[in-house]
């Protein structure tokens, strides 16, 4: 009895086989072709969450920590002329919102309260590779929202100007480590198709970060504006610690089971990743370790290394720190006479669509061309709001507004377009991958120390020079970036490291005369 019912139910379904099309086969994934059985009214919610869509998902959370990032840049904006000693001339806020705070900065202890951020993150960027290494990738980003609250919670309730140097240098700290921690747990949970666009994840919403500490920046009152911008450290810690380990981090300390469930979570429950694990775990044997030291071994890395290091120089002194940090100042020395939160907020928004605009032309684009345009664009509005303060400093030119507006907005969306993202995007293509996060560490540190002493300098010079000249010399800066780039900076899109590296060697024609020989002689 018991066999009657299965051999009934075959016979329907070769019955069944000969009047109704076979399901359609879904293509193959992680090498095992899938097929699909569901009743076709039920959506199908679990298979849709899979895969793709969870990656997408972790990767936005985990790129919370850089949204947490972006609004500590804002806050020197929105915070230090509410903190300074010059009474605020904005005719559109009420006086009832000049409130009277504990304390006010001079404005050298401004700059110094700007500038520490980065100093903190030069201290931040360099040692995270290493922990994320012995201590895991999960938990040394999860924990960086702890110096974050802290940092916050001292801004927000300081009597005096130490503890904002304090409490900015504590946030830098995190700062920079979400900048080299958190690339590389997106790579290591991205499938490599996705890999390109996930990676961008960093960039978008660190500029999201920085729209949305110019957006609280309306509320003028910088211990609210602390505690708003402590509640998006929260958030990530909440929304990440439900999320598992890189499972290349769990394989290179031999947890083979929890590496393969955390591929699984990433992949989907359904897909096989028998493959892409022992692929994984073949690539953790076969890649060798370096040291710092053994970075500067070869020819080929110690070129890749100056031409990462030159183009940090020329991305930082272009002056893009000194202008998200003291934005409402700016507007404040050309005499923009809207509101000056609302312009803070045209400049971030302009700054957020343009990043997420590059992610669809660094797919089409080369980086050297996106990089000689960047360049070359910073430096005409540069030099156009140079002209511009010139003229209205001697009475030749009325009064505009919008004319820096407009200059400081294409200023913004050029650099996000090209030299924000590319010098971080070079890193996973000019390097070979088992030097690609020690190479990473000590680029940030070099980009941080930079930020920090242009956003230091950049009071000085607007002291000893005037505003003018200092976007001069800003706008030189970026044309010598873009004749070195054009001069050293090889092409990175569609080539192999090692391709690359030939050409950074000299060697590109000398192999193909070699490979013509030995093809000449057989």
């Amino acid at each position: 009895m018991p066999d009657q019912p299965a051999s009934s139910s075959s016979v329907d379904v070769e019955e069944g086989s000969l009047d109704t099309p076979s399901p359609p086969e879904i293509p193959e994934k992680n090498g095992r072709p899938k097929q699909l059985h569901r009743i076709e009214t039920v959506p199908d919610i679990k298979r849709d969450m899979s895969g793709i869509t969870t990656q997408y998902i972790a990767t936005g959370i985990v790129n919370l920590g850089a949204f947490a990032a972006g609004a500590c840049i804002a806050w020197s904006s929105a915070a230090l002329p509410l903190l300074t000693t010059e009474p605020l001339e904005d005719d559109n806020i009420s006086a009832e919102a000049n409130v009277t705070h504990r304390f006010t900065l001079t404005e050298s202890e401004a700059s110094w309260t700007a500038s520490l951020l980065c100093l903190g993150a030069l201290f931040g960027a360099v040692p995270t590779g290493l922990i994320s290494e012995s201590f895991g990738r999960k938990k040394t980003l999860l924990y960086l929202a702890l110096p974050l609250v802290v940092s916050w919670t001292l801004i927000a309730s300081t009597p005096n100007a130490y503890g904002l140097y304090v409490g900015r240098f504590v946030g830098g700290v995190a700062v920079g480590a979400f900048s080299v921690g958190i690339p590389p747990y997106v790579e290591d949970i991205a499938e490599k198709q996705l890999l390109p666009t996930l990676a961008n994840f960093y960039h978008v919403h660190l500029t999201c970060g920085i729209l949305f500490g110019y957006i609280v920046g309306m509320i003028l009152n910088p211990s609210w504006l602390s505690f708003l911008c402590a509640s998006v450290p929260v958030g990530f810690f909440v929304a990440f610690i439900f999320l598992p380990e890189s499972p290349v981090y769990l394989m290179s300390q031999g947890k083979y089971n929890e590496a393969k469930a955390a591929l699984r979570y990433y992949r989907g429950i359904d897909n096989d990743v028998e493959s892409e694990f022992k692929a994984l775990k073949e690539n953790l044997r076969n890649i060798a370790k370096v040291t710092f030291k053994e970075l500067f071994s070869t020819k080929a890395t110690v070129k890749a290394l100056i031409v990462s290091f030159s183009l940090m120089i020329f991305q930082q002194m272009s002056g893009i720190y000194p202008v998200l940090f003291y934005a409402r100042k700016i507007f404040k020395t050309f005499s923009i006479t809207m509101n000056l939160p609302s312009a803070a907020i045209i400049l971030g928004f302009c700054l957020v669509s343009s990043t997420y605009f590059s992610t669809m032309l660094l797919k089409q684009i080369k980086r050297r061309i996106l990089l000689v345009l960047s360049f070359t664009m910073m430096s005409i509005s540069l030099g156009l709001l140079a002209t511009y303060y010139h003229l209205r400093a001697s009475n030749i030119w009325e009064n505009n507004p919008w004319v820096p507006l407009f200059c400081l907005c294409l200023f913004v969306s050029v650099y996000a377009t090209g030299v924000g993202p590319i010098p971080w995007l070079m890193l996973r293509e000019i390097f070979p991958k088992n030097v690609t996060r020690r190479a990473t560490a000590i680029t940030a540190g070099v980009h941080w120390f930079l930020a920090f002493g242009a956003t230091k300098l950049y009071q000085n010079l607007v002291d000893q020079v005037k505003p003018g000249w200092t976007l001069w010399y800003f706008a030189i800066i970026c044309m010598f970036g873009a004749i070195f780039v054009y001069i050293f900076v090889p092409e990175t899109k569609g080539k192999s490291v090692e391709e690359i590296h030939r050409e950074l060697d000299g060697q590109k024609s000398h192999v193909h005369i070699i490979e013509l020989k030995s093809v000449s002689t057989t």
